[in-house]
C-alpha cells in the first residue's frame, strides 16, 4: 500500500481517552468486518453485526458490494440479496463457491425467514436501485443492512442521513457536492472525487476515515478491481 494512496487530510484522526474509545464503531486490530486499511497501515475494522440493527449505504459498484458481502460471509453471516440484478449476483457468488445453504435471494420487500441472532447474523443487501419512501427492510438485532447505489442522486440524500455507516468510493463532483452537506463533510469534498479508485471514505457518527480496500490475491482474482465503472 502506497502512502500517495491517501488524501493529504488530517481528518479521520483523533486522540481520545480510554472512556471514549467503547463508543467507536471504527476499531483497528478488533474482531468485526475488515475494510481494509488506513495511511498507518493499520487494518480498520467495522462491527457489523451488534444487538441493535445496522443501516449501511455504499455509493459505488457493485463489486465493491460484492467485496464486502464475501467478507461477511467469510464471519459466518447468513446473506439475503434484494436485487435487479440477480444474474450478476448470481454469477458472482458461482465464481466465489458460496452455496445457497449461506445466501438467499428475497423479493424486494420481503424480510428474512428466520430471524438473526448472535450466532447467526445476518447481512441484507438492498441492490434494487434508486427508491424514495419508507424502508422496504426491516432493521432488527443482529442484521446488518447494506444499501447499495451505484450513482448518487438528490433522492439518495435522505438514505444517506439515516444510515449508520456511509462507504464513500470516488464520486464525481456533482455527488461529491450532494454528500457533504447531509453527511458534514465540507473539508472533504474536493477530495472525494479524488480519492484512489479501491479507497472509500467510511463515514460513522460524524467522523471520517479514508480506507484503502486492500485486495488480497483471491479477492482480485475473483472480482479483478472494485473501482466505479465509468
Amino acid at each position: 500500500m502506497n502512502d500517495s494512496a491517501f488524501p493529504a487530510s488530517r481528518m479521520g484522526l483523533y486522540l481520545s481517552g480510554p472512556a471514549a474509545l467503547g463508543s467507536l464503531d471504527l476499531l483497528a486490530g478488533a474482531g468485526g468486518l475488515v475494510i481494509g486499511h488506513n495511511r498507518q497501515k493499520e487494518p480498520v475494522v467495522l462491527r457489523l453485526f451488534r444487538p441493535e440493527p445496522v443501516r449501511l449505504m455504499l455509493v459505488g459498484g457493485v463489486r465493491c458490494a460484492q467485496l464486502l458481502a464475501s467478507r461477511a460471509v467469510a464471519l459466518g453471516a447468513q446473506l439475503f440479496i434484494q436485487t435487479g440484478r440477480e444474474q450478476v449476483w448470481d454469477a458472482f457468488l458461482r465464481s466465489a463457491v458460496i452455496g445457497r445453504d449461506v445466501v438467499s435471494f428475497l423479493p424486494v420487500g420481503a424480510q428474512p425467514p428466520q430471524p438473526a441472532s448472535s450466532s447467526a447474523p445476518q447481512l441484507m443487501i438492498v441492490d434494487t436501485g434508486p427508491a424514495t419512501g419508507p424502508d422496504s427492510v426491516a432493521g432488527t438485532p443482529w442484521r446488518a443492512t447494506l444499501v447499495v447505489r451505484d450513482d448518487l442522486a438528490s433522492w439518495d440524500v435522505d438514505a444517506l442521513v439515516r444510515s449508520d455507516v456511509v462507504l464513500l468510493q470516488r464520486l464525481t463532483e456533482p455527488e461529491a457536492a450532494l454528500a457533504v452537506s447531509p453527511l458534514g463533510l465540507a473539508e472533504a469534498q474536493n477530495w472525494l472525487p479524488r480519492i484512489h479508485p479501491e479507497m472509500v471514505g467510511l463515514v460513522s457518527k460524524g467522523r471520517l476515515q479514508w480506507v484503502l480496500l486492500s485486495m488480497t490475491n483471491s479477492e482480485r482474482s475473483l472480482l479483478g478491481t472494485v473501482a466505479r465503472a465509468g
